[in-house]
């Protein structure tokens, strides 16, 4: 089951008593990571801070539960670390090897404002260059070598208590019902606030959430911190998985192409035709944290409000850019711009999270040669932008249908007992590096131009292949003869 949370402000009456438990329990927080990166038993751990803290044994259970995340979250991002540095390193080695055979044909001119010749200017690029990668040559031998290190967050201003399914009403140490939540004191803090402490709350959004999951016995944790000089409590637990509203894929599909800027939608038939289309635009460049996450829920809610709609189930493309984003120094400021501001990661966390509560099937795909699938075979076809030509494509391979390379296209390319998508790759290969046509020459592009250009460009390769083969046979003449 998906885990939900709700979050709300925390009354007034609670909050000397927030600051007083969280002073509390960080130190034998800390305490916990320290002894157990020191590999000293976990059992012998937990008596000691329940007697040095005074605290009690669910207490110093939830205490285990967040160190060990913390524990196992900066093993993840030590892993992450040497993954991205290493990425760099490569970056910067094949940087340099470009750059030193582009140097031996640098030309001697001269800066009339600077006065330093473009041969000198890429030396000392160069040299720059090889600092940096001295640099993450070292990070990279520490990181492999050195003690993990572990941080906790906020310090002094959280306090966390993990439920369970066999305690009442989810959680022993913080109960929630008719409006009110009851904590159980530490021992510690017993003589200033008394075993129990209590105010009035009220969760405003979900909170059905929470009375379903005390009704079905169901644990909750709750969290108590601090932000913006604002105390804040939040309440977890599992929700069940809506029933599915989405019918098979074999009924049709909704695909989509996600862009820095805009989104493709294309939604299709039982049939794999085409049925309707749609852009969604969005500019996160130049803003602020908030304002970019607002956008991208209101274009995910539009995309599920489109499921919801046509009862589809939503199909896109499976991406990684981690190692394209450890490259972006050795890239161009443009590309590095566009990279960056590209929140390909944060639009399918939620849509993943939309469609668990719609009840909408989500499917990921390889994206492999949907771009000029969709440039060659539906953009001028259907008059469509090359993002929900993509789209189109992405939706008829969730349905298992196939897209062989156009007839006209084919022979100049296509080898017998290959799976097509080679075929694919020779067609995109001579378009894009040999013939390099731009997107937009597609819809004026007729499709015997297109077998015109291919099938002279095929013969010269076959040409060019028969006279280094005469050449061959006539040395092998000569050396017989001789």
């Amino acid at each position: 089951m998906p885990q939900r949370t709700t979050v709300t402000e925390l009354p007034t009456k609670l909050h000397n008593f927030a600051a007083d438990v969280s002073r509390l329990v960080y130190p034998a927080r800390c305490e916990y990571i320290n002894r157990l990166l020191a590999q000293e038993k976990d059992s012998i751990i937990i008596k000691d801070i329940q007697v040095k803290y005074g605290i009690n044994k669910r207490q110093a259970n939830a205490i285990r539960c967040e160190a060990l995340a913390a524990i196992s979250l900066a093993n993840l991002c030590r892993k992450e670390h040497i993954k991205k540095i290493s990425s760099q390193i490569k970056s910067t080695f094949s940087w340099l090897k470009k750059q030193k055979k582009k140097l031996k044909t640098t030309p001697i001119a001269c800066s009339l404002k600077t006065r330093r010749t473009l041969q000198s200017n890429k030396k000392f690029a160069i040299h720059q260059k090889k600092r940096r990668l001295y640099l993450l040559q070292n990070k990279l031998a520490y990181l492999l070598t050195a003690p993990l290190k572990v941080t906790i967050g906020q310090k002094k201003t959280q306090y966390m208590t993990v439920g369970s399914k066999g305690e009442s009403k989810g959680n022993q140490i913080a109960q929630y019902d008719d409006n009110n939540i009851v904590f159980r004191v530490p021992y510690g803090l017993e003589a200033k606030y008394g075993k129990y402490i209590y105010a009035p709350l009220k969760f405003p959004y979900k909170s059905e959430w929470i009375e379903d999951a005390i009704k079905n016995n169901r644990a909750l944790t709750y969290r108590i911190y601090a932000k913006d000089f604002r105390w804040f409590i939040a309440c977890s637990t599992e929700v069940p998985q809506p029933e599915k509203t989405s019918y098979s894929t074999y009924y049709g599909c909704i695909g989509i192409d996600i862009n820095p800027n805009v989104i493709g939608i294309a939604r299709t038939d039982k049939d794999g035709n085409l049925k309707e289309t749609r852009q969604i635009k969005f500019n996160l460049h130049s803003r602020r944290t908030n304002p970019q996450l607002a956008i991208l829920h209101d274009v995910c809610n539009e995309i599920v409000d489109l499921c919801v709609k046509n009862k589809c189930p939503l199909v896109l493309e499976k991406l990684d850019f981690t190692a394209k984003k450890a490259q972006m120094r050795e890239k161009g400021t443009r590309y590095s711009r566009m990279l960056s501001y590209f929140s390909y990661g944060k639009i399918t966390e939620l849509l993943i999270q939309k469609t668990q509560m719609a009840g909408i099937e989500i499917i990921f795909l390889s994206p492999a040669y949907s771009s000029v699938i969709g440039l060659v075979k539906y953009l001028k076809l259907y008059g469509l932008s090359s993002d929900t030509a993509s789209a189109l494509v992405l939706a008829r391979r969730a349905m298992r249908l196939s897209e062989r390379v156009p007839l006209q296209n084919a022979y100049p390319i296509m080898t017998m007992g290959k799976h097509v998508w080679s075929a694919w790759y020779g067609l995109n290969k001579k378009l894009n590096k040999q013939l390099c046509l731009r997107r937009h020459s597609y819809f004026s592009l007729s499709n015997r131009e297109l077998e015109v250009m291919l099938e002279d460009e095929f013969l010269a390769i076959a040409k060019k292949g028969s006279s280094s083969k005469r050449k061959r046979t006539s040395r092998i003449r000569c050396k017989s003869e001789g």
